[in-house]
């Protein structure tokens, strides 16, 4: 039997909350869910984010940046609140837009 992963199941019932927060914001938004929901999830102290997946390449240090994860929609806790930030990122790879 294969054993469980006690951090994986962690981290995809918080990207479970955070994506049922998000549903009513992104309708408003007209952020797509679905695509949403494909990307990657990140959970700090005070925020969680969601990430797009570079299409580039590694080729060692000379393009590193551009092979980082780009940042499209996060969730901020400041002052006992919440916030949703879009990035510069968020309609590009988010929009229910096509």
């Amino acid at each position: 039997m294969k054993g469980i992963n006690k951090k994986e199941i962690e981290n995809k019932l918080q990207k479970a909350l955070a994506m049922e927060y998000l549903r009513d914001y992104c309708r408003e938004n007209k952020i797509s869910i679905e695509k949403l929901d494909n990307e990657m999830f990140y959970l700090s102290y005070n925020e969680c984010s969601f990430f797009h997946p570079s299409d580039i390449e590694p080729n060692g240090l000379l393009n590193d940046i551009e092979t980082l994860p780009k940042p499209t929609l996060v969730i901020r806790y400041e002052n006992e609140k919440l916030f949703i930030e879009q990035t510069e990122y968020t309609k590009e790879y988010l929009s229910e837009e096509i």
